[in-house]
């Protein structure tokens, strides 16, 4: 029920994304999550993240119909969004050119490094131009899709709200789990604003990006932008 989509649902995705926002070429919206724990898996401090509390990172890709098309758990809490996604299946599929073609990228926030087929905003210092801020609003406001469904996840299935299980894999197949079941709602329909709750989105990191971004990524926004804005 976690399919990544072939290219002919990638075009459609991205039409869609673009009707809504005018931004081209969006076929998913990345984010994490923290899945707290009830206490911190053999007592590893690693688990801790910046609130205090012990969590896993959970790591997805939404379409524009909230479907959940990636998902990457195990991640300790105090672990940098940006180290997760650089571990991840998609990353390593991302930098080989597997998951899209190079008109098509997915889209996140300034936690991750920009590629190109990763866009991120323009980091703000207080002196961007229109167009940049122009261009980081239009992102913004298509990350809510991931946002609705990390709140429907978390909302419609809140046993993820604090998971008392202490065996590793056992934890992440359950929250794997919670991931099909959203899925499963979007598929047939269900009332998915009904259950969205997006107080429990807070992310507890919100690092900033830590690793270099690729020229090409920056070519590729600089395009997005002058062309779309």
């Amino acid at each position: 029920m976690m399919q990544w989509p072939d290219q002919a649902t990638q075009n459609t995705i991205a039409q869609s994304f673009q009707i809504a926002s005018g931004f081209p070429g969006i076929i998913g919206v990345l984010d994490g999550t923290h899945i707290r724990l009830a206490a911190a898996l053999g007592g590893d401090s690693d688990y801790i993240n910046r609130k205090g509390h012990p969590s896993l990172q959970l790591q997805i890709v939404v379409d524009n119909k909230l479907m959940i098309i990636s998902a990457h758990v195990g991640w300790p809490g105090c672990s940098h969004d940006a180290r997760v996604l650089r571990n991840s299946t998609l990353f390593t599929k991302g930098e080989n050119g597997q998951l899209m073609p190079p008109d098509l990228h997915i889209i996140a926030d300034s936690a991750y490094p920009l590629r190109p087929w990763l866009i991120t905003p323009f980091r703000d210092n207080g002196n961007l131009r229109n167009q940049q801020n122009r261009f980081n609003s239009v992102l913004s406001s298509c990350r809510q899709t991931v946002e609705r469904a990390i709140g429907h996840l978390k909302g419609s299935f809140r046993r993820l709200r604090e998971i008392c299980f202490h065996d590793p894999e056992v934890i992440c197949a359950f929250i794997i789990a919670g991931c099909i079941l959203h899925n499963l709602c979007v598929t047939h329909d269900e009332d998915i604003e009904e259950f969205v709750d997006v107080q429990q989105n807070h992310h507890p990191n919100r690092f900033n990006n830590i690793y270099p971004n690729a020229q090409g990524g920056v070519q590729k926004r600089q395009q997005l932008m002058n062309n779309s804005l």
